[in-house]
């Protein structure tokens, strides 16, 4: 569904003059709190949930990162193309990584109310300002692939995150959403592993299907956030074994962390 969601907010909160009469009645029975601070919403809801002062605290990714995987670098300015240690001594199977934000407050709580609080518009907010703001990067794809999650924990849950940024991306993109990976085992959390545990995790954790759609193509490889990126990194070597030309990841958030 693609209603805002409304939860209970502080008592006693008072909305500040100039709101609608609309948005105070809607508050008195609905409050909607912004997912990061707790201050009210207007009723017609805002972009990512976030009131507008939160919104500012978004974090870009810095300019100086390494060419595929935005690993943030501690140079001023890099040489066009500069790799990071890692990506030269070991590619991974994507060719870039692409990051609107940097994952941290209030991004966290944005993914978080998507991922487990079931808030599927936040994908479709996510997915907008990617397409906006990444306009230029995101021209010339010939399809977008969520990263999928195993049956058994998308039964669990009901939905797939990276899907919810997905299918409103390809919508405005206008690209086909081509669900062509498959989970083949399921995975430990990836939360508390450092990344050769990640990518030792993963291995041969994805199969391709429908290689026919994917053979010579360009593909957008879609999921919320990159951590290690390992995760990206297993589902592009699928796609790439599986005769896609290139595979760009695209995230909304890049963790500063664990680099």
């Amino acid at each position: 569904m693609n209603i805002p969601f409304y939860a209970s907010g502080p008592s006693g909160v008072t909305p500040p003059p100039g709101r609608t009469l609309l948005d105070r009645l809607v508050h008195a029975l609905l409050p909607a709190p912004c997912l990061e601070c707790g201050e009210p919403l207007p009723a017609r809801g805002t972009a990512l949930g976030l009131c507008a002062v939160c919104r500012g605290r978004l974090k870009r990714l810095p300019e100086a990162a390494c060419e595929i995987c935005a690993r943030p670098l501690p140079l001023h300015a890099p040489p066009p193309g500069f790799l990071c240690a890692l990506c030269r001594e070991s590619p991974p199977g994507f060719d870039r990584l692409l990051a609107l934000w940097s994952y941290e407050p209030p991004l966290d709580k944005v993914v978080q109310a998507l991922k487990f609080n079931r808030l599927d518009y936040l994908g479709s907010h996510l997915a907008q300002a990617l397409a906006d703001e990444l306009e230029d990067d995101l021209a010339g794809f010939d399809g977008i692939v969520p990263v999928p999650l195993h049956w058994r924990r998308r039964l669990a849950r009901g939905y797939n995150q990276a899907e919810w940024i997905a299918r409103p991306l390809a919508r405005s993109l206008g690209l086909p959403l081509i669900p062509a990976l498959t989970r083949r085992r399921a995975t430990p959390p990836q939360t508390r592993l450092g990344r050769q545990d990640r990518l030792a995790n993963l291995r041969r954790a994805f199969r391709a299907r429908h290689p026919e759609r994917l053979r010579g193509r360009d593909l957008l490889l879609v999921d919320d956030v990159a951590t290690t990126g390992a995760t990206l990194d297993a589902a592009a070597t699928a796609l790439k074994k599986a005769g896609a030309a290139t595979v760009t990841a695209l995230v909304a958030g890049r963790t500063p962390l664990h680099f």
